[in-house]
């Protein structure tokens, strides 16, 4: 169902770029098979550059400050506090950097969004519709969000 309403938007298969736009990502989790399965997600898509990795919060906010990326792809399921420790750096550093969170725990999307996160994603996403989302975050500066198998999009 979700994967459908992605599909329908025009842009999905209509987006082009050069190489200087190429939308660079840095891949925030504590678990490196995730960060591989995500790189393998992203590494099929010519507009979109994973640029860096990072395990925890003090390696994130190294490479952030030192690769300045477009958008964070970050597993919530580092230590909460943590996650949202680096969210705060992050929009302390970057202010116009699109973040998107990917975990199940639906009780921790308000606080993400209230934290400044652009996506709240579940982690079963399909690569086309990270890829889509990421795009949406980059282009548009809009927050979006899952919940179940909906999509909401919500125009900074």
């Amino acid at each position: 169902m979700a994967e459908t309403l992605f599909n329908e938007l025009p842009w999905t298969y209509s987006y082009t770029t050069s190489a200087s736009d190429v939308i660079r990502v840095v891949l925030v989790d504590s678990r490196e098979a995730m960060r591989e399965g995500l790189r393998q997600m992203l590494n099929g898509d010519e507009t979109i550059k994973v640029i860096g990795e990072a395990k925890n919060s003090k390696e994130a906010i190294t490479q952030i400050q030192k690769l300045y990326p477009d958008v964070i792809i970050l597993g919530i399921e580092m230590q909460e506090t943590d996650c949202y420790k680096i969210i705060n750096q992050i929009k302390c550093s970057l202010n116009n950097i699109g973040i998107i969170v990917l975990s199940d725990e639906q009780s921790l999307l308000v606080p993400s969004i209230k934290n400044g996160v652009s996506g709240f994603l579940s982690r079963d996403i399909s690569r086309n519709e990270l890829v889509s989302a990421i795009r949406m975050i980059y282009l548009w500066r809009s927050i979006l969000f899952q919940d179940e198998d909906h999509f909401s999009l919500v125009k900074l």
